[in-house]
This record gives C-alpha cells, structure tokens and sequence, in this order.
C-alpha cells in the first residue's frame, strides 16, 4: 500500500502563513475629513457667537435728506456639550500567556485589542456623524412575537450594513429606547428581506419603534451620540441653541424632489453648489454621497464621455473632480451615507470641539486595570467631542437621487 495523505496525516504538520489577515472594512472617510479640523475645548460647554444679521441703518438719499435709521449688527451664540464615546476590551490572564509569541499566536492579546478597539469605535463615530443625533439606525415594521425583527420596507441598505452580526442593539422609541428590548445581540441580517435576527426572547415591535446601538438612544437632554450631517445640513429646526426660524442664516440649503426619485446630472450639483455660494459667501470642496450615488455619476460621466480628475482627500483618500462656476469640489463615497442623498460640504465650516484625543484611561498610570474577583485584565478606549458648523449655510444637501 502507498504512503498517502491519509496514512501520513499523523506525521504531518500543518503551515500557518504569517500575519493576521484582515477582513473588516475599518474606512472612515468623513470622521477623517472632520477630525483634522478640530478645536480643543474645556468647561461645562463651548460657546461659539454667531454673525447673524446685518446692520440694516443703510440707504440712499437725495441732497439734505433725512439720514437712515441707525441700525446695528445682530450676533447669537450658540454652545452646547461634548459627547463621549468609549470603548472596551477585556482579556484573561491565560490568554495574555497564550499568545505571548508567534511560536503560539498570530497576534499579542492585549496589543491586538487595542489595535482593533482604535478602529471598531472609529467605525461606529463615523456611522453617528451621518445621523439623526437621536441614535436612530433603522426604523422597524410590524414585528408579531418573534426574534426575527421586521424592518421597515424602506429600510435603506446603508442602514442594513450598520446592523451588523454580533452588534449589541435596543429597540425601542426614541423616548424610551429600551421599551421593546434591551442588549440583544444580532445574530443574522437579511438585507433582501428587511430583517434581522436577535438573541433572546421574542419580541413585538410596531413601526413607531426603531433599532439602536445599545445605549446610544436618546434626543435633547438624553442625546449621546454626535450631531449628525442628517441634522445639520438641514433647512429646519434648532440647532445648537439657534432657531432658523428665527435667524434664517442659521439654516443650509436643501434641494429634494418630494420623495420622488430622480437621477443625477451637472445642473442638479451645480444649482446646489451655486445656491451655497449665494447663501454664504462659501465654496463647497466636498460631496459626499453613497456608493450607489457614485457609481450613477459615474455611469453620468461615461455617458458623456468625461474622465474627470482626481483630488486628494485627507487620510489618504481620494475623490473625483466636480466643478462649478470656476470652483472645484471633490466627491467621494462613504458607507454610511443615507442612501439617495448627496451631501455639499465644506470642511472648512464643520469641525469638532474637542476635550480629547482618542485616549485608553490610564489617569492613574496603567492602560490595563485588574478585573475584581478574575484573573483578568481590562482598558477603555474613549474621546469626548462633537460635530460642529461654525456655518450652517456653508452646507447643502441634494436628496431623492436614483442610486446607480
């Protein structure tokens, strides 16, 4: 009988090919955009004073006639919190030993938690500052005593991505986040559906309710997550303090079609960046928009025959040339983009305050704290900051844009 792979399997080793391969698509473009314009902060809160009205004692006059009324410049401030975003890692004692070598491991316990921790809380940011602020990622349908959990029909795909396999969620309405449930793990997604799976009881869900990091939910005095683009680039409602209702100023443009899908073409950007421009006094540099949108610009530019120009991004990205009235913005794709909207940002005009870096706690000297009661040890990665428009106007958005 032949020497073979079954009769030999017993004096056999097995080759592990060197390093960890990655699978995670950690990309975030617009956090990396924003985080290179940040001011540090202290206190209770930033304030921040708005120029929001002009002097209005101006006007011509004939010879000898009555001068106008004098006037005077209108200034607000706005102010508000930092918010806190944290992560966790938590390792055995024995793991640490066990993986202390490559004779053992592909990585170094502790030295690979914190790695992947510097980019799984990244991710999750990057997800807030495409928000509503309150914590929303997906609004549920009608859910009948089950773990399958219905979503809504319009469930955009980019919420879908967000609900990912082993994510801690609540469900709940933005009041009360947690009514429905508390901490369950998603244990499948089907984006075709609309569906997704959770652990533990069976749950009845309405489509008042919505699906939350767990934790994270809340508006007003109860919101934790950063103020997102959703809220900020908007032509309605308080922001920060400030009413556009009050202070017109205090609002950015907003084209729509009434919910009615239609595709993207140079007219539509542009009568965006034009009305930015007319608004504020702004270029935009940046459109950022989904990768359906991308793909259907460029399918618009193949049509017509353009190879635009690349511009170079922050963080090592790269975007396509959009040109307006002799100013050039770049347009580039993100994730987490709500599908069929085209952001108009300029990055000038949206910062971050911030109280800190992404920072582990160690104010008393030491990254890793001994878990109580465990051979165990533990460290928290965290940042306390928000998203900002010093110029609300600066910004626009183009929405019910067909996805390629």
């Amino acid at each position: 009988m032949a020497l073979d792979f079954t009769a030999a399997a017993g004096a056999m080793k097995k080759f592990y090919l060197p390093a960890l391969r990655e699978q995670i698509n950690n990309k975030t473009i617009l956090l990396e955009q924003v985080e290179r314009s940040s001011e540090h902060v202290e206190g209770e809160e930033w304030v921040m004073s708005l120029h929001v009205s002009r002097n209005p004692g101006v006007g011509a006059r004939a010879e000898g006639g009555t001068l106008p009324t004098a006037g005077n410049q209108s200034y607000k401030a706005t102010r508000g919190p930092v918010r806190e975003n944290d992560g966790r890692f938590q390792v055995t004692g024995k793991i640490i030993k066990a993986l202390a070598s490559d004779r053992g491991s592909f990585i170094r316990a502790v030295d690979s938690e914190m790695k992947g921790l510097k980019k799984d809380v990244p991710r999750d940011v990057n997800r807030q500052c495409f928000g509503t602020s309150d914590g929303v990622i997906a609004t549920c349908g009608v859910t009948s005593a089950s773990t399958t959990v219905v979503l809504a029909a319009t469930t955009p795909m980019s919420a879908m991505r967000q609900l990912e396999v082993g994510m801690i969620i609540d469900i709940g309405t933005v009041a009360t986040p947690t009514s429905v449930a508390s901490a369950r793990t998603i244990t499948a997604n089907n984006g075709t559906a609309r569906t997704i799976v959770i652990s533990g009881a069976a749950v009845t869900t309405a489509a008042t309710d919505f699906v939350f990091r767990s934790g994270n939910g809340g508006s007003g005095v109860n919101q934790k997550e950063l103020t997102g683009l959703k809220t900020i680039v908007s032509d309605s409602g308080i922001l920060f303090d400030v009413d556009p209702a009050t202070y017109p100023v205090w609002k950015a443009t907003r084209f729509h079609n009434s919910g009615t899908l239609r595709p993207i073409s140079e007219p539509l950007l542009e009568q965006v960046m034009d009305e930015v421009s007319i608004a504020s006094g702004e270029e935009i540099d940046l459109w950022m928009w989904s990768y359906g949108i991308h793909r259907a610009f460029g399918n618009l530019l193949t049509t017509l025959k353009r190879f635009p120009n690349t511009i170079d991004l922050k963080g090592g990205h790269k975007g396509l040339e959009i040109t307006s009235g002799g100013q050039t913005a770049a347009a580039t794709r993100d994730r987490d983009c709500q599908d069929n909207s085209a952001y108009a940002l300029n990055t000038k005009h949206l910062f971050s305050p911030e109280m800190s870096d992404w920072e582990f706690m160690d104010e008393d000297g030491a990254v890793l704290s001994r878990v109580s009661n465990q051979h165990a040890y533990e460290g928290t990665l965290f940042k306390f900051h928000e998203l900002v428009p010093d110029q609300r106007n600066a910004h626009g958005v183009l929405e019910d844009i067909r996805e390629g």
